[in-house]
This record gives C-alpha cells, sequence and structure tokens, in this order.
C-alpha cells in the first residue's frame, strides 16, 4: 500500500502510533513533504509530531537505501555507546518493511540551514561551527562501529562513483536522461578529468561513519528556548563506512555551488538590468567555511593529520562537484553554463589543491 494524506491517518492508527481521538479532537495536522520519497509531517498540538517516509519505487536500490536507514536509526537509539549521535539524529520510532515506510520522531518548528542562509541574507559562522562540530563527533564512531556487529553489516562500504568511472564505466549516467548522458560526454572529453578522479580512488579511507549526502538541505535548525540553536541531521540513507573528508568535501561543495549560482544569478540580473542580489564570493564566505572546519578539525581531534586530511578533503570536493551537476541540472533539458562551470570547477581543484584551500578557507595544506 503506498501511503498518501487520505490513508496515512488510518496506517498510523492501525500502527498505534496515533489515536483515533486525537483526529477527532482535531489535533493532527498533515502536510506532504515529498521529493525523493514519500514524506509526511504529523503537527500534534498535545503529542509529539511524527515525520514518515516511504519509497515512491520498489526498485531494489531504493529498498537497500531505506533499509538502511531505519537500521541504523534504531541501532543508534538502542545503544548508549552511540548516545552523542542519538541527539544529532531523528528519533526512531517504526519500520514496516512490506510497505517500506519509515517513521521518525519531526524535527518541531525546524528549518534548513538553506532556509535559514535565505532568511538571514548571509551563511554564518555559527551555524558552521554547529555543523563541523556535528560531523566530527559523527565520524569519530566509525571505529566503533565496525567493532560492532549490530552495525557493522548495515553498511556497503561504498567509496563514491566518480572516483571508479574508470573501472565501472559510463553507462550508469544514461540512467539519468537528459543530463546524464551530456555530464558522460563532457567527462570524457576533458582530458585531465577522468585521470585526476581515479587518483582520488586510493585515498580513500575506511575509518568514519559518515553521512554520504551532507548537503545544507539535510540540517535541519531548530531552537531551545528561543535562545541556543539545535542541529538535526537527517536523511542517513546513504549512512557508510567510509572516508570522513567525504562528508567535509560535501559541505564545502555547498558553498562553492553557491557562490556559482549566485555569480549566475548577478549576471542574468545586470544583462536584464535588474537590482542585482548581493554578491556571496569564497572571500565573503571564508569566515564561514573556515569556522566550519576548524570546528570540525576540532571535533575530530585531527591534530598532526589536519593539513593531510584537507588536502584530500580539498581533492574530493571535485568528485562532489561531479555528483552535482546531477543534482542542480536533472530537471534541466540541456547541460546549461552551470555545469561547465562546475566541472572547470573541479578540474581546478583537483590540478592546485593547495591554490584551492587558500581561495576557500586562508588555511595552508601543509
Amino acid at each position: 500500500m503506498f501511503l498518501t494524506a487520505y490513508n496515512l491517518p488510518h496506517y498510523l492508527m492501525a500502527k498505534g502510533l496515533i489515536s483515533a481521538q486525537s483526529v477527532v479532537e482535531g489535533d493532527f495536522m498533515l502536510a506532504e513533504a515529498g521529493r525523493r520519497n514519500r514524506n509526511f509531517k504529523v503537527v500534534r498540538r498535545k503529542q509529539p509530531g511524527l515525520f514518515v517516509k516511504q519509497i515512491k519505487s520498489t526498485e531494489a536500490q531504493a529498498i537497500s537505501t531505506i533499509e538502511r536507514e531505519a537500521a541504523f536509526y534504531r541501532a543508534v537509539h538502542s545503544d548508549p555507546r552511540y548516545a552523542a549521535i542519538a541527539q544529532m539524529i531523528p528519533k526512531f520510532v517504526d519500520y514496516e518493511p512490506p510497505r517500506h515506510a519509515l517513521t521518525l520522531g519531526l524535527t518541531e518548528n525546524a528549518e534548513s540551514i538553506s532556509e535559514h542562509h535565505v532568511r538571514q541574507a548571509q551563511i554564518p559562522e555559527n551555524t558552521a561551527r554547529l555543523i563541523g562540530k556535528a560531523l566530527g563527533i559523527a565520524h569519530s564512531h566509525g571505529p566503533t562501529m565496525v567493532a560492532d556487529p549490530a552495525t557493522r553489516a548495515l553498511f556497503p562500504y561504498q567509496a563514491p562513483w566518480p572516483m571508479t568511472l574508470e573501472q565501472t564505466g559510463f553507462s550508469f549516467l544514461d540512467n539519468f536522461p537528459p543530463i546524464g548522458p551530456q555530464l558522460s560526454a563532457s567527462i570524457r572529453q576533458s582530458p585531465k578529468l577522468l585521470p585526476m578522479l581515479s587518483a582520488l580512488r586510493p585515498l580513500w579511507q575506511y575509518d568514519s561513519l559518515i553521512h554520504g549526502d551532507m548537503k545544507w538541505d539535510n540540517c535541519l535548525l531548530s531552537s531551545r528556548d528561543g535562545v541556543e540553536l539545535n542541529l538535526t541531521i537527517v536523511d542517513w540513507e546513504l549512512a557508510d563506512i567510509g572516508d570522513g573528508a567525504w562528508d567535509v568535501a560535501t559541505i564545502f561543495k555547498e558553498y562553492l555551488v553557491a557562490a556559482i549560482l549566485n555569480n549566475s544569478a548577478r549576471q542574468a540580473a545586470a544583462a536584464q538590468n535588474q537590482p542585482a542580489p548581493g554578491a556571496q564570493t569564497l572571500e565573503t564566505m571564508q569566515p564561514s567555511i573556515r569556522a566550519f572546519w576548524k570546528a570540525y578539525a576540532a571535533a575530530r581531534g585531527l591534530g598532526a593529520d589536519t593539513g593531510r586530511y584537507l588536502d584530500r578533503a580539498v581533492r574530493y570536493t571535485a568528485a562532489r562537484m561531479i555528483i552535482a551537476v546531477l543534482e542542480y541540472l536533472n530537471a534541466s533539458p540541456q547541460f546549461s553554463a552551470l555545469g561547465p562551470s562546475m566541472l572547470q570547477t573541479a578540474v581546478s581543484l583537483l590540478e592546485a589543491p593547495q591554490m584551492a584551500a587558500m581561495q576557500m578557507i586562508g588555511v595552508p595544506v601543509s
């Protein structure tokens, strides 16, 4: 049964997660929040809210990712060794395998980091520190999870696909038309890009619990007593044991894409004689990027390994930019100027990671 706004209340009542009385009394508000999955927010005045996620297809990959996410939440919330992670992820409530439906505690009165940036009209340092600290804490639990039989088997231990293109080929990109085939052609037409991406594969470490898709949209901010900001990291579908520098790279990618999109918007506004948005360049965002990185390095306890780790994260950012092309242009009919700009950024990162680190963070790679 696919869940809908109509049948979801009946599903939750049958599971004992809400009462008929709460529905009758109007203590129940339902909002659809679907993207890749069927997502529903259940808001209640007298009881904690719920978040229900169900996959849209029964493809093997979709099933495996939601099963992994459900098992991850269950394991973290049932073992006191992972209490520090449990505080930063949604509460596990229920998972029903036949329907591939996952129910979690709702993060109340929250907005994503992306929404927060838009509302604030800036990319502040305090939220960057929250993300850096949270990632450093989560990554540090990797060895414990590998040694734990209850969690070790949850993960596929898989390196990101841009690093393995020479081995796997480009055929899978044909499943993302129309942009996938165009991206495939662009990578192959760049004589430098594919060899440099392949050179990242030997650098990959299996020492961290990684989120796998650490974008601002997956970081929710809520407040305590209207003052203290609390961070919740959601959508752990791609959780894995891998290289923590990949999640760091994904956050670096968010800043780079923000700068590229802002530059494009300013050019479009100038061409149409319209007021331009405020400038968001790497220079203006550098304090926020640096705050994120320093908070991460401190929480992770990198010490003498800081320079090597940063170098790896900057190089990985190039691979993450390749994936971003699919994410940002998936609904576009053609490979717009954004695609080539992202690919050229990837090449620049791989050719000169030390210069990129200075431009982004103001910290030399040593």
